[in-house]
């Protein structure tokens, strides 16, 4: 498997696509966590701090009890924010054993693709696609598809990694957030913006920060650039039941520690001036449905 660029939009597509059973083998339980939780636990705690965090800024705007789904939702993260703040939070997820441990209060359907759901015509005040897009086998169906479910005027906000990054430049074939084969798709941040106008969203805000996102991506990136170390080796070691990922040694578990707290404040900064630039390593935009 290659990744091919587009010669006018610069968007990265995984070639051959691999067929989706071969795909299926690559999203095992443990890629969503133990019962709902993902990483150790101090990781998994300041992942939810984060994520309440943001979902204070996902919710300037909306009335109270608006309607909000997360499309890709996972075990929920985003979701139990949402209920707590007074919304009513929906999720969308290809397999139930992805959405272990969702809050209760969150109504959540499953499908195949988000068609399946079923949801009717203007429906929803706001859809979240968080870092999602870029694992579906058909992006711009599913926008268009979200365009039909949002209320006319209602906000979508998609994040992806983004292929046009400093972080993915520097770091080429080590770049964390490439996770070939699970990303059919790689998108620099011209071509999310052509694709979401092209589906009938007007593009309002445009952001390069992420926490959750950025900064450990410096890091993990960084250490898969060392031939000598498995890839990917840092992330498996903070998640929980991790088995199938590479097993580390001693030695390389006290060189992934050490590159974690050590390098995650240089990380920030370097994050920081990346979204300075418009060129941070995850790319978030704001967009309305247009009439």
């Amino acid at each position: 498997m290659r990744i091919v660029d587009c010669t006018g939009c610069g968007l990265g597509r995984l070639h051959p696509r691999p067929s989706p059973e071969l795909i299926a083998r690559f999203y095992p339980k443990s890629y969503y966590g133990v019962t709902g939780a993902k990483f150790v636990p101090l990781v998994e705690g300041l992942v939810r701090l984060v994520g309440a965090r943001h979902v204070r800024a996902l919710s300037r705007g909306l009335v109270p009890g608006a309607r909000v789904l997360d499309v890709g939702c996972g075990r929920g993260v985003l979701l139990s924010a949402f209920a707590r703040r007074g919304f009513e939070a929906h999720g969308f997820e290809m397999s139930p054993s992805a959405a272990v441990g969702v809050d209760p209060r969150a109504i959540v359907r499953f499908g195949k693709n988000l068609h399946e759901a079923g949801y009717p015509r203007a429906h929803f005040d706001q859809v979240i696609v968080w870092h999602v897009l870029e694992h579906l086998p058909d992006p711009r169906r599913t926008l268009d598809e979200i365009h039909r479910i949002l209320k006319p005027g209602g906000r979508l906000v998609v994040a992806v990694p983004n292929y046009s990054s400093v972080q993915a430049r520097c770091c080429g074939a080590g770049w964390f957030h490439l996770d070939p084969p699970r990303h059919l798709y790689h998108f620099p941040a011209e071509a999310l913006r052509q694709l979401l106008e092209s589906t009938g969203f007007q593009v309002e805000q445009e952001h390069h920060f992420s926490l959750r996102q950025n900064p450990f991506g410096w890091v993990q990136s960084v250490l898969n650039c060392v031939p000598e170390l498995p890839r990917n080796g840092l992330y498996s070691l903070l998640k929980r039941g991790n088995a199938g990922l590479p097993v580390c040694s001693q030695t390389e578990r006290l060189q992934f520690l050490a590159a974690y707290w050590l390098g995650m404040p240089a990380a920030c900064v370097q994050s920081t001036l990346d979204a300075f630039l418009r060129k941070g390593a995850s790319v978030s935009i704001v967009a309305r449905a247009r009439s």
